[in-house]
């Protein structure tokens, strides 16, 4: 069986541009897509041609369970600490509705790796309730639990296009710069957003029984900091600057964050080093391989053409152009 009725919490954010719109996009088979939104005193409605909109309190437990009822599966594509806790409502409400499968906003490395774990458990107080080593380790136990819902969580290491357009500062091509971590020659890997949503459709194309209760790596490229640096001066003829930072520094600034009560900023920074200090959280391999049981129809596209369009999406064009 495969799902067709499908439940997506979440409209906007990375994850949800790109796959929402692959999949409703998709014709085999045709999804019907209910899509939940939060519910805004006074503010602008959300239409997506091809879905159903939904306003809901994610906090009215019963208000979930009938916004969900009589789907196949959840997709949570919500982003953020406050993502943990709305995917554990989302779950209490899929078991009481009898929802054969969930999918957690999870999406990054792996963050149940040993080294992982460690740096997201440890070095201050992280909330408990928005915990993602905790959330993702209730949605683990539910292969044990023999309950109605089972989960399916896509890890997809770094979102490759974002990062290479400097989104979240370690690559910073406007002011060519690249921070590296541990010499720069650590691999990891990641997909570029829309491989992300193809990846997604192509999982739920699959038979259930083959996604039921798994972690699934996927990645689109493996790189080094330091390959994506000498590619930005392949492309653009022009030298960049590489700073260092080391790991201690980083785990010293996650504490600090913790002590400041900002744990948002503490988890972004131990992605990022759990990503590029060589442990392997986020360097998956396996994921190269994953071509969704023969249904992943987009092709993969190499570092250099991934960081020529991030280039361009950002407006700055190769030496040659």
């Amino acid at each position: 069986m495969v799902f067709t009725k499908l439940v997506i919490a979440g409209s906007r954010g990375y994850v949800a541009d790109h796959a929402i719109r692959a999949i409703v996009a998709c014709t085999e088979p045709v999804f019907d897509v209910t899509i939940l939104t939060r519910i805004k005193v006074g503010g602008e409605s959300v239409s997506i041609p091809g879905a159903k909109i939904i306003p809901v309190d994610y906090f009215d437990h019963n208000e979930l369970v009938k916004a969900v009822n009589g789907a196949d599966a959840i997709l949570s594509f919500l982003s953020g600490f406050a993502s943990k806790i709305i995917d554990k409502l989302l779950l209490k409400a899929a078991q009481q509705a009898g929802v054969r499968r969930i999918f957690p906003s999870e999406y990054s490395g792996d963050i149940l790796h040993p080294e992982a774990v460690k740096l997201l458990t440890e070095g201050g107080n992280w909330p408990e309730d928005s915990s993602p080593v905790l959330t993702a380790r209730k949605f683990l136990s539910l292969a044990e639990d023999g309950g109605p819902t089972s989960f399916t969580t896509l890890v997809p290491g770094a979102f490759m296009d974002p990062w290479l357009e400097g989104a979240f500062g370690i690559f910073d091509p406007r002011h060519r710069k690249v921070t590296f971590v541990e010499g720069g020659e650590n691999y990891f890997s990641g997909c570029s957003l829309p491989f992300l949503a193809d990846a997604i459709v192509a999982v739920l194309q699959m038979d259930e029984s083959k996604t039921e209760n798994k972690r699934i790596p996927t990645a689109e490229v493996r790189a080094t900091v330091n390959d994506i640096a000498d590619m930005y001066e392949e492309i653009l003829g022009e030298k960049f600057e590489r700073i260092q930072v080391a790991s201690r520094d980083l785990i010293d600034q996650r504490n600090a964050n913790l002590q400041a009560g900002k744990p948002a900023e503490a988890l972004a920074l131990m992605i990022h080093l759990a990503a590029l200090n060589g442990s392997g959280a986020a360097d998956l391999v396996d994921g190269l391989n994953f071509d969704g049981d023969g249904l992943l129809r987009t092709q993969r596209k190499t570092l250099r053409q991934l960081t020529i369009e991030a280039l361009r999406i950002i407006g700055m064009t190769s030496k040659d152009s």
